[in-house]
C-alpha cells in the first residue's frame, strides 16, 4: 500500500493526501561522488553482481549483520539538518523562509519572462513543503525515540499552520490563471510545466480559494470537520457486541477444548471478530449458530454509523458549497474516471463478467450443501466459510494432496528475506536494467538499527535512488507493508546550485544527487534522486542462526510494494509535483498489483529461490505446485471476493453521489438502508437483516469516491501480464524487451502523461478507444475483467 492520503491544503496533491493517514552533497564536483558507481564498503569481497547477489543476502539474512560506519555521522536519511531531534526545527524554519521567498516572487510577476517561471517556481514550494511534512509526518509514526518523534511531529505542525496561511493567499492562484492565459508565456512552457500548471489550477479550485470570504470560511470549517471525522471514524470503529453467547450443543463441530475454554457457566462466550469467530463460522454444523456469528461480525456500533453518516453528509455539503452535484463529481474530475457515471459503467460492465465465475464457484457449494441438507434451495453468506472448509476437508483426504501439503509449508525455507531482496534486485535488473546495491550507513543516519539501506544503481552505474528497507516487526511498529516517498525527483534549477554554492550549504539539504551532462549541448545538469522508505512487519525467526522465512503471503506483498517503489525509481520528471508514484489514484496501483504476479512465476523464482541452509534451488514440483495453488484458489473462491470488492465500490459510489446531497435537506442519511439495498441488488447472496457492514468500511476515510480504483488498476494490470509480460509464458516475467515496454509506456512518465495515453500506447493495439478516455474506455476496462484464475486469461 502506497501510505498516501488526501487533505485540504492549496497544493501537492500527495502532500494533501498525507493528513488523513494511517492514525547530494554540494554543487559541481563534490556531488559526484554520489551518482557514480562506488562498490559498498561492507563485508563482501567478491566483485560484480554476483558479489553484490551475495551481499545482498547476507545483510537481509543476518540480523546482526553490521552495515553502520563507526567514523562517519549524519543526519536522518542524509539531511544535515537532522543530526538532533531539534534540527526539525530549523529545517521547517529555513524551508518556510525559502518558501516565502518563491511566494513572493509569484505575487510580483509582471513581464511574460517572469510569468513563465511560475508553474517552477510553484513546484518547487511544493517540494519544500513536501521535503518537511512527508519526512516529519513518516519520522513522527516511527521512530523509537519520543524526542525526535516530538521534534518530527513540532515541525509538521509549523508547516500546516503556513500551509494554512497559503490557504488564504488568493494571488496565487490570480497568477498561474494569468500565466496560463498569455499564449506568450504558455507557449513557452514544456509538457511537464503545463501538467504541473493544470493540477495546479485544479487543486487550488478544490481548495476553495476562488469562493467569497464568508464561504470560504465556510469551507475550511467543514474541510477540518470532515478530516475530524473521519479520524473518528476510523479511532472509534467498534462493534455492536463484543461476544457472543451459545450453548455447548450450538457449537458442535468446534473444538472442545476450545469450547470448554471459553464456557461461562452454561453459555459459552466467543469474543466477536478473533479466530475463534472464525472458527464458529467455519466448523460450527448448526447453521442457526453460523448466522448469528456472521451478523455479529457484520454489525457495527450506532456510535460508528452516526459518525460515518455525519461525515457523508459534510462530504455533500462541501461538493455543493463549491459548485458541483456531488462529492463522487467533485473527487473524480482529477481522475482517470472523470465522471461518476464513467466509474458506474467500469463497475456494472465488471461485475456482469464477474457473475458468470461467481454462479460457477457457488455451484458446488450448493450441491454440497443438498447432500448435507435435502430441502436446501440456496446458499446463505454464512454457509460460504463453512461449506469451502467441508470441500477442502473431502479433497484432503488423498494421499498426495497430503504430500502437496507438505511441499507448500516448506516453500518457505526458500523464502529467506535477504534471497527474496536479492531476487527483487535480479528481476529488475532483467526488466529495466537497475540493481539494489547495499550501502553502509554513518552514525545517524537511519532510525532504527535494523533499516538497511539500498541504493538504486543503472547498468550505466549512476546513482538514481535511495531506498531505506525497515522490514522486521518490533513494538510499536505497524505491521502492515507499506511504501513511503520521503523524496520526490526532481530537476534542480541553477539558481538553486548556485545559491548553495554562495552560501556554502550543501545542495539538496545534503541528500543525494545525480549529476549528468548532456552528450549534445555539454550542459551539466543536477537531478535530485527519489528516497524511499519501504516499511514491514516480518517476524524473525525464534531458531538460532535461522533468517526471517517469508509466507507465500508475504511474499506477494513485499512484491507489491516493490511496485510502488520502482515506479517511484523510474518516474524520473523535471517536476517534482508529477514524479514517481505522484499519479491520478485510479492509476496509481498498476505497478504493485502488476508486481504480484511476477511473486510466483517459475522464471522469476528460479532467479532466487534457495534453501536458505543447503543452498539448493527450489525443487520443479515445487514451483509447478505454487503456480497452480494461486490458480486454484481463485478459481474456488476468486469471483467470490471480487464480488466483494464490486459492492464495496458500488457502495463507495452511491455514498458519494446524490443521495447524500438530497439528505442534506433533512439532516438524516441512512447509510444501513443504502448498503441493504447495494448489497441485495448486486450481490449474488442476499445480506441478512441486522448487520451495518457499512460501519467497517475503512477506505471510506481515505479513499471517498475512489475505492474503485483497486479493481480498475486490477483489470489493467491483468491485461498487461497478459499481453506484455506473456503470463510469464516463454520466460515473459523476465523479458527486457517487455519490461522496457511498460517503463518506456507507463512508469518513466510518473504523472507527467495522461494516463490513458500510456495505456494507448501500451495496450491500445491502434483502436483510439484509450487514448480517448471517458465513459467509452473505462467501459472497454471493464470489458477486461479482474480475473478468477487460469481459466479465465
Amino acid at each position: 500500500m502506497q501510505k498516501a492520503l488526501r487533505r485540504q491544503p492549496w497544493t501537492c496533491s500527495r502532500c494533501l493526501r498525507r493528513q488523513q493517514r494511517f492514525n547530494s552533497t554540494a554543487a559541481g564536483i563534490a556531488v559526484a561522488d554520489d551518482n557514480t558507481f562506488t562498490p559498498p564498503q561492507l563485508h563482501a569481497s567478491s566483485s560484480g553482481n554476483s558479489g553484490e547477489n551475495a551481499l545482498l543476502r547476507e545483510v537481509f539474512n543476518q540480523r546482526t549483520f553490521s552495515q553502520t560506519s563507526s567514523t562517519q555521522r549524519s543526519g536522518l536519511i542524509g539531511n544535515t539538518f537532522l543530526t538532533l531531534p531539534q534540527g526539525f526545527q530549523k529545517f521547517a524554519e529555513v524551508a518556510v523562509i525559502q518558501c516565502k521567498r518563491l511566494v513572493e516572487r509569484t505575487l510580483a510577476a509582471s513581464t511574460p519572462e517572469q510569468y513563465r517561471a511560475i508553474p517552477k517556481d510553484l513546484d518547487r514550494l511544493s517540494d519544500l513543503l513536501c521535503r518537511v511534512i512527508d519526512l516529519s509526518d513518516f519520522i513522527r509514526s516511527i521512530h523509537p525515540s519520543d524526542d525526535v518523534a516530538a521534534s518530527a511531529s513540532a515541525s509538521y505542525s509549523l508547516m500546516f499552520q503556513y500551509m494554512n496561511e497559503l490557504n488564504t493567499t488568493t494571488g496565487l492562484n490570480q497568477q498561474l490563471k494569468r500565466a496560463w492565459d498569455m499564449p506568450e508565456v504558455q507557449s513557452q512552457w514544456s509538457e511537464e510545466e503545463k501538467m504541473v500548471a493544470v493540477l495546479l489550477m485544479r487543486d487550488f479550485a478544490k481548495s476553495g480559494i476562488h469562493l467569497p470570504d464568508n464561504q470560504r470560511r465556510q469551507f475550511v470549517s467543514l474541510s477540518n470537520d470532515i478530516v475530524q471525522l473521519g479520524t473518528d471514524f476510523i479511532n472509534q470503529m467498534s462493534h455492536a457486541r463484543d461476544w457472543e453467547s451459545f450453548t455447548v450443543g450450538q457449537l458442535d463441530g468446534i473444538d472442545p477444548t476450545l469450547v470448554q475454554g471459553y464456557k461461562n457457566h452454561e453459555k459459552v462466550q466467543i469474543p466477536v471478530s478473533s479466530k475463534w469467530s472464525k472458527m464458529v463460522l467455519g466448523s460450527a454444523k448448526n447453521p442457526a449458530t453460523r448466522k448469528e456469528m456472521y451478523i455479529a461480525e457484520r454489525s457495527a456500533a450506532k456510535k460508528t454509523i452516526t459518525t460515518l453518516e455525519k461525515l457523508l453528509l459534510r462530504r455533500a455539503q462541501l461538493a455543493k458549497l463549491t459548485g458541483f452535484d456531488n462529492f463522487a463529481q467533485m473527487t473524480l474530475i482529477e481522475k482517470m474516471a472523470k465522471t461518476p457515471e464513467a466509474v458506474n459503467n467500469f463497475l456494472e460492465s465488471v461485475n456482469a463478467n464477474n457473475k458468470i465465475h461467481v454462479q460457477k464457484e457457488l455451484a458446488p457449494l450448493l450441491e454440497l450443501k443438498r447432500k448435507m441438507d435435502q430441502g436446501a434451495e440456496e446458499l446463505n453468506p454464512w454457509d460460504h466459510h463453512y461449506l469451502l472448509a467441508k470441500l477442502d476437508q473431502l479433497e484432503g483426504a488423498a494421499g498426495p494432496r497430503t504430500s502437496k501439503s507438505r511441499l507448500r509449508e516448506s516453500a518457505k525455507f526458500y523464502f529467506a528475506i535477504g534471497h527474496v531482496m536479492q531476487g527483487l534486485s535480479s528481476l529488475f535488473e532483467s526488466l529495466y536494467g537497475v540493481r539494489f546495491v547495499p550501502r553502509e550507513t554513518k552514525q545517524g543516519e537511519v532510525w532504527h538499527p535494523d533499516v538497511r539501506r539500498l541504493d538504486v544503481y543503472t547498468d550505466k552505474q549512476e546513482h538514481i535512488a535511495t531506498m531505506y528497507c525497515d522490514l522486521f516487526s518490533r513494538p510499536g511498529k505497524q505491521s502492515h507493508p507499506a511504501h513511503f516517498t520521503l523524496l520526490c525527483s526532481r530537476e534542480i534549477s541553477d539558481e538553486e546550485v548556485r545559491e548553495c554554492a554562495e552560501r556554502n550549504e550543501p545542495l539538496n539539504n545534503g541528500m543525494p544527487t545525480l549529476v549528468s551532462t548532456n552528450p549534445t549541448s555539454g550542459v551539466t545538469s543536477h537531478h535530485q534522486i527519489p528516497i524511499i522508505a519501504l516499511v514491514c512487519g516480518f517476524p524473525q525467526s525464534s531458531a538460532a542462526g535461522e533468517p526471517a522465512l517469508l509466507s507465500q503471503y508475504s511474499l506477494v506483498s513485499l512484491f507489491h510494494e516493490m511496485g510502488h517503489a520502482i515506479h517511484s525509481v523510474l518516474g524520473r520528471t523535471s517536476m517534482q509535483g508529477i514524479s514517481g508514484t505522484r499519479v491520478a489514484t485510479d492509476f496509481s496501483e498498476l505497478p504493485s498489483v502488476l508486481m504480484e504476479n511476477f511473486a510466483t512465476d517459475p522464471a522469476v523464482l528460479k532467479l532466487f529461490a534457495r534453501h536458505w541452509k543447503t543452498d539448493a534451488p527450489m525443487p520443479e514440483e515445487m514451483l509447478q505446485i505454487l503456480a497452480e495453488e494461486g490458480s486454484k484458489e481463485a478459481s474456488r473462491q476468486g469471483a467470490w471476493n471480487n464480488e466483494s470488492q464490486i459492492l464495496m465500490s458500488i457502495l463507495d459510489q452511491v455514498y458519494h453521489g446524490d443521495g447524500p446531497v438530497q439528505a442534506l435537506r433533512s439532516g438524516r442519511y441512512d447509510s444501513t438502508a443504502v448498503y441493504y439495498d447495494v448489497w441485495n441488488k448486486h450481490g449474488s447472496v442476499p445480506e441478512p437483516w441486522g448487520t451495518s457492514w457499512q460501519g467497517f468500511f475503512g477506505h471510506l476515510h481515505g479513499y471517498g469516491a475512489s475505492y474503485y480504483s483497486y479493481l480498475f488498476d486490477t483489470a489493467i494490470a491483468r491485461r498487461v501480464w497478459t499481453n506484455v509480460f506473456r503470463s510469464g509464458r516463454d520466460s515473459g516475467a523476465i523479458d527486457r524487451a517487455s519490461g522496457e515496454r511498460f517503463k518506456e509506456e507507463v512508469l518513466k512518465w510518473g504523472g507527467g502523461r495522461d494516463p490513458w495515453l500510456c495505456l494507448e500506447g501500451l495496450l491500445g493495439e491502434g483502436k483510439g478507444v484509450l487514448a480517448e478516455g471517458g465513459e467509452e474506455a473505462m467501459l472497454e476496462v471493464g470489458r477486461w475483467g479482474v480475473g478468477v484464475g487460469a481459466e479465465s486469461d
